[in-house]
């Protein structure tokens, strides 16, 4: 679940968090770079309590206020997605692309998967009138391989 996304170097990393919160009109602040630059790293999808956790140490004056702050802006500004699953802590994703996802419902690791099938849900599923998507939301709930084979 722990698994790495990113090899960019960190400095290179904490730029372009700085010019992207720029570009939105946002202020850079270190805790908001060093934010981003967690859900850059990880695939797991980390929760607002394991980003602060993996702070700690680089900001060790930072409160889990301040993350969930910092998080709150990121979603609002497109930085980063959240993902709710009702009964769960929100889980968030550096990956703004369209994108689907997998959990496994004994270990919890949740995974990206491509959006394909947007075309034809699109196409297919009846709407209420007047009613326009803006997006599909996809978790597709099963065991993960690890699970599965009883590791």
């Amino acid at each position: 679940m722990g698994s790495v996304r990113n090899t960019r170097s960190p400095a290179r990393d904490a730029e372009s968090a700085a010019e992207q919160l720029a570009a939105r009109g946002l202020r850079a602040t270190r805790q908001r770079i060093a934010v981003l630059e967690v859900l850059r790293r990880s695939a797991a999808h980390p929760t607002a309590t394991e980003i602060y956790g993996q702070l700690l140490e680089k900001l060790p004056t930072i409160s889990l206020k301040t993350v969930y702050d910092s998080l709150d802006i990121l979603v609002g500004a497109g930085l980063a997605g959240c993902i709710a699953d009702g009964g769960t802590p929100y889980r968030y994703d550096a990956n703004v692309a369209p994108h689907y996802h997998a959990q496994c419902r004994l270990c919890g690791a949740l995974m990206d998967i491509p959006a394909r099938a947007d075309g034809q849900i699109r196409g297919q599923t009846p709407l209420p009138q007047g009613f326009e998507i803006e997006q599909i939301r996809v978790t597709l709930v099963g065991r993960c391989s690890r699970c599965r084979d009883g590791a």
